[in-house]
């Protein structure tokens, strides 16, 4: 069986599904008329293939769910991974930072693109015609965009990404099932690769993380539509976790790293090490339908304050922290979950300092250390993992939390032992309110 065969067999109870919803109409009132299975389940939480169904994509969800579907367009979910017709990835209007405006081979030339991996929010990745990632070894060019992150004082341009490797880099399976939707692995004695590209090792019914990356495929969930829930796990454990832990969907607890920084993608890990947080599920704070970036009064269902009604913004209430063009009003996130994690890029002296440390992404590990020390008692000394204390939680130190702005450059400059007295009686210091 060749891929192109398999991938459009998968698809093809989608086109019919879609076209079924076009004849009964997209409000979906017709469908009274198709047979309607009144058996279970109906809050399935245990079997993630709906009882063996049919993936059907997501133009088909849409056309009953419009509101939903509007919604996750603007996710950086479904935009994870875009296909190249030709020219450049097309992104919605309300992303306004998002893009990237040549590939690394060719200037301008898109025909040598097969998939842009990101390109959204912090970085954007290629893949050849032949399905493999470009990197500087293997290609001579530079292999990464970095998207411009005012916060860090990241300016948008090419980054080198996997000098060293001289030989093509696939595109791995364990990336690819974080990107897609309906991914399948090879088989041993038949391995398929996506299009026939040799360098994506698995295939998928459609690229980004869509409705069915999370619902389950959805062929039987139209004629039944007391199949309301299809596959939803209100804990996350099949659902959130399994992506956004590395590697992908590991039971370990441990929160790894890189260079002194939480690697991307291991929020999971990171609520498990956060002390009374761990408990939570994703769903608690995320409106998982809704970008945190580009509509968050929407997406943040429950804000810290929500929980911790009595605890005050002590000394930075009402504050604005100003660096350059850079403006944040402070909050509890600006504390709380610091830019610990990179993805993408971190920030350099020119914007921290010599002491100050920031990268990209904001970390959910929302404890705070408040001893004099630095990024080196947060780490392990191969810098690979984040050290976890008798009870199983992590800390991110103040050079993450108030040496970021308290630097001198942004903010003025405080010595680290009395920013760690500070920090340890923040919200109780004279004068907080």
């Amino acid at each position: 069986m060749n891929n192109r065969r398999h991938s459009n067999r998968r698809g093809s109870a989608g086109l019919a599904l879609l076209c079924l919803l076009i004849l009964v109409g997209a409000d979906c009132p017709g469908l009274s008329s198709v047979p309607v299975a009144t058996e279970g389940p109906f809050n399935n939480t245990s079997d993630v293939t709906n009882d063996g169904a049919d993936f059907v994509g997501a133009a088909a969800c849409g056309a009953c769910h419009s509101d939903f579907a509007s919604m996750h367009s603007q996710h950086g979910h479904a935009n994870a991974l875009t296909a190249i017709r030709g020219q450049a990835p097309a992104f919605p209007d309300a992303a306004v930072g998002a893009g990237v405006p040549n590939p690394p081979i060719g200037g301008s030339d898109w025909d040598e693109i097969s998939y842009v991996i990101g390109g959204y929010r912090k970085r954007a990745r290629f893949v050849d015609l032949n399905g493999f990632v470009v990197t500087n070894g293997a290609t001579g060019v530079n292999g990464q965009w970095n998207l411009e992150f005012p916060a860090n004082g990241t300016t948008a341009g090419f980054v080198p990404f996997e000098t060293e490797r001289t030989t093509p880099l696939p595109f791995e399976f364990e990336l690819l099932q974080t990107l897609t939707t309906g991914a399948l692995a090879q088989e041993p004695l038949v391995p398929l690769f996506q299009e026939n590209r040799e360098g994506i090792l698995g295939t998928f019914v459609e690229a980004g993380v869509q409705c069915e990356s999370c619902h389950g495929p959805g062929s039987k969930h139209p004629p039944a539509p007391g199949r309301r829930d299809l596959f939803v796990d209100a804990t996350g454990s099949q659902s959130c976790n399994v992506c956004h832990s590395v590697p992908f969907g590991t039971a370990e607890t441990g929160i790894p790293a890189s260079d002194g920084f939480v690697v991307p993608q291991a929020q999971h890990q990171e609520l498990l090490s956060s002390g009374g947080h761990s408990g939570f599920s994703c769903t608690f704070c995320h409106d998982p339908h809704v970008s945190v970036a580009y509509d968050r009064s929407n997406a943040i269902r429950n804000a810290c304050t929500a929980c911790h009604s009595s605890m005050n913004m002590a000394l930075h209430d009402g504050k604005v922290f100003t660096r350059g063009d850079y403006s944040e009003t402070l909050s509890c996130e600006s504390c709380h979950m610091p830019f610990a994690v990179r993805e993408a890029s971190n920030a350099t002296d020119v914007v921290v300092g010599d002491v100050g440390r920031m990268a990209d992404t904001r970390s959910h590990i929302f404890r705070i250390n408040p001893a004099d020390t630095d990024f080196t008692t947060m780490f392990s000394d191969d810098m690979m993992s984040v050290r976890l204390d008798a009870e199983g939680r992590a800390g991110v130190t103040i050079d993450f939390v108030c040496f970021r702005c308290h630097n001198g450059i942004g903010a003025f400059e405080i010595r680290s032992d009395v920013a760690a007295d500070v920090a340890l009686d923040m919200h109780t210091l004279p004068g907080a309110p």
